[in-house]
């Protein structure tokens, strides 16, 4: 395959920067990709969800040139994103990276100003104040939590609530009492799958989640960044299993539950 728009390694990040720009450039262009020119910022968004969570898978299987095609990845829809922004006029990609630049001096006055700050929660403090005095991302009397983001997924916007709660004292004062309320809720549970309705069983769901996700940031645990790793985790056990009841004639579909237990819970000592 030969190409005419020669491959080449750049010395510094502003030239790989400049590279993959021009590059996405010509691809969006007249005479560019059919499918990259197709794209819009609706088709394309989640996109940045996808390969944000294969840069998590990476890292966590500590596969670090993974990371470093995952990472690339990432800076590529980030690009593409930014790209379509300027094409809009929406804004410029440059601009969009010196505000996130003055963003960082401007809540960093204890770097690059006079002001004290020694311990992480002696910046969370000065951070919070300067969004709220300075940039004024305060709360509005209609809702506190106007800035949480809606389209977060479910469980990072339960972490988030809970934190913006949290600042104004509205919090546990310590992890004990989210245990306490997770087994009530988990009482409240068994007692809707007993006696309630479905709609009373999806209330008490929500709460039990909830209440695992206060549990979870107590601990200082992302909780979707833990779902993702148990999915992964069921899923290997399951192929596994899967595999050792094939190699003794059996399909799944053909076999008995005892059967998968067994075989399941050797794939899970083998883990």
């Amino acid at each position: 395959m030969n190409f005419d728009y020669v491959m080449h390694r750049t010395a510094s990040f502003s030239q790989a920067a400049d590279r993959l720009f021009e590059i996405l450039r010509i691809l969006r262009g007249p005479d560019g990709c059919p499918w990259d020119r197709s794209q819009t910022l609706e088709s394309f968004h989640s996109n940045l969800l996808e390969e944000s969570y294969e840069y998590i898978d990476a890292l966590q299987q500590l596969d670090y040139p993974g990371c470093h095609e995952e990472l690339g990845d990432v800076m590529l829809v980030l690009t593409m994103l930014g790209q379509m922004h300027e094409e809009l006029d929406h804004v410029s990609f440059a601009s969009m990276i010196d505000d996130t630049s003055d963003k960082l001096i401007r809540r960093h006055p204890h770097v690059f100003s006079n002001q004290q700050a020694d311990h992480p929660d002696e910046v969370i403090a000065l951070w919070d104040n300067i969004k709220e005095q300075v940039e004024g991302k305060v709360a509005t009397e209609e809702n506190f939590f106007h800035h949480i983001p809606k389209a977060l997924p479910p469980l990072d916007r339960a972490k988030k609530i809970q934190k913006r709660a949290a600042k104004v004292g509205f919090d546990w004062d310590d992890v004990s009492g989210t245990l306490d309320k997770l087994r009530e809720e988990i009482d409240e549970l068994q007692e809707a799958a007993e006696n309630g309705s479905l709609r009373d069983m999806e209330e008490e769901i929500g709460d039990v989640l909830f209440s695992i996700v206060n549990f979870s940031r107590h601990m200082k645990i992302t909780p979707s960044t833990a779902l993702h790793r148990t999915n992964e985790k069921f899923m290997h056990r399951f192929n596994v299993m899967r595999t050792k009841l094939k190699s003794q004639g059996m399909e799944l579909d053909d076999t008995e539950l005892a059967d998968m237990e067994t075989a399941w819970n050797q794939a899970k000592n083998e883990a």
